[in-house]
């Protein structure tokens, strides 16, 4: 007898305890991530943007890839 009021004052805690920690949850807002803002740079052989942490440069000027930046140079030298 003794041991169904233990288990039903658990049973009882243990609803009141996830209600409150479902309730303490639904207060906090949500974690916004920072996001960081990265300058955008234009190849100079195909146009394309992309950031410039991922941009190959040469030259003064950006490329999305090292073949760009070889055939750019290739272009110029070609012009002069």
């Amino acid at each position: 007898m003794i041991s169904k009021w233990i288990l039903l004052i658990a049973l009882i805690f243990l609803v009141f305890w996830l209600v409150k920690r479902f309730q303490r949850a639904a207060k906090q807002p949500p974690r916004s991530e920072q996001k960081v803002i990265e300058d955008m740079v234009r190849c100079a052989y195909c146009d394309v943007h992309l950031p410039k942490s991922e941009s190959v440069a040469g030259h003064g000027q950006y490329f999305c890839s090292e073949a760009h930046r070889a055939l750019h140079a290739r272009a110029a030298s070609k012009e002069k």
